[in-house]
């Protein structure tokens, strides 16, 4: 995609311009006109751009784009881009980007692209498709550019509210793959429950929970923290049949690195708070997390669970 035509702007919204705080949350608002528009900018001929409930709502019905500036600060680890997308009769163009979609780009201070190019959504034809991605912030990124875009033919692209958002600093909850969802669970022996933001999870006899967590190769190390306690948990016939929380890295042919330093018990205990930081080794693109009981028998209840983003290279 040809970002040169975008450069003098970018530029002049990075050291320069006036700021609107159309909304807390949304960071696509962060500096526009209460309308939506980017500060200084118009909408393309055929466009039509409005916000409602803090969300940006943006129709194309000729080919044009909107460019919207995120401005990256160290709290910036984690985006959650949310919206809805769709074609209606949209003809696409010769190039694989010539198309209705919504294109993204991380600059570093000096202006030049960081990290690889984003991936994003995009439709031709007709259609609607759900928008939903967690972005790691590559090193060294100052500013996102984010770009609602009818780069097609012909045909309409429209754009519903669309969001960006600091995504949940767990990584144990939904919008990660295979997160917890926000309504929890209640399978078997597990019920895992969230409430204002901390996940519990309870396992009344033999059961686990297995989540597979992303790790972007950015990554240096993971913290986590959780309260645990355990009711007359007895073990099994292995080592390993006991009360824990087991961990393993893996990269795309398997298991990564040393196994990780877990939490295991067995009995009967108080409330134990727990917390350690895990090194994410060379290779890894994933890990395996498993509150579980495999014991024969007992009680586990895991409280406040967290696993956040520790330290980037």
């Amino acid at each position: 995609m040809n970002y040169h035509r975008l450069k003098i702007v970018v530029f002049a919204l990075l050291f320069g311009g006036t700021v609107f705080a159309a909304s807390a949350e949304n960071l696509l608002l962060a500096h526009t006109l209460p309308n939506g528009l980017p500060d200084g900018r118009r909408a393309p001929e055929g466009a039509t751009v409005a916000v409602r409930d803090g969300k940006l709502n943006v129709d194309f019905t000729k080919p044009g784009s909107l460019q919207y500036s995120v401005y990256i600060t160290p709290d910036h680890r984690r985006l959650l881009l949310s919206g809805e997308l769709a074609g209606e009769n949209l003809v696409p163009g010769q190039e694989g980007w010539q198309n209705g979609r919504i294109a993204m780009r991380f600059l570093d201070s000096a202006g030049k692209q960081a990290g690889a190019w984003p991936a994003v959504f995009a439709v031709s034809g007709n259609g609607t498709q759900k928008c939903s991605r967690v972005y790691n912030v590559p090193a060294g990124a100052a500013l996102l550019l984010v770009e609602p875009a009818h780069f097609g033919v012909s045909g309409k692209a429209v754009f519903r509210n669309l969001m960006l958002e600091e995504a949940p600093r767990n990584l144990l909850l939904s919008p990660n793959p295979n997160g917890i969802p926000g309504e929890g669970f209640d399978k078997g022996a597990v019920r895992a429950t969230v409430q204002d933001g901390e996940l519990s999870i309870t396992i009344n006899g033999t059961g686990n929970c297995r989540l597979s967590i992303p790790v972007a190769s950015e990554w240096k190390s993971l913290k986590f923290t959780m309260q645990w306690k355990l009711t007359d948990v007895k073990p099994g016939d292995a080592d390993w049949k006991n009360a824990r929380v087991a961990m393993r890295f893996y990269g795309p042919k398997g298991g990564v690195g040393d196994w990780p330093a877990i939490f295991a018990g067995t009995g009967t205990s108080g409330w134990i708070e727990c917390s350690r930081v895990y090194e994410i080794p060379e290779g890894a693109t994933s890990l395996a997390f498993e509150p579980a009981n495999f014991g024969s028998s007992g009680k586990v209840e895991f409280k406040k669970l967290t696993l956040e983003l520790d330290e980037m290279k």
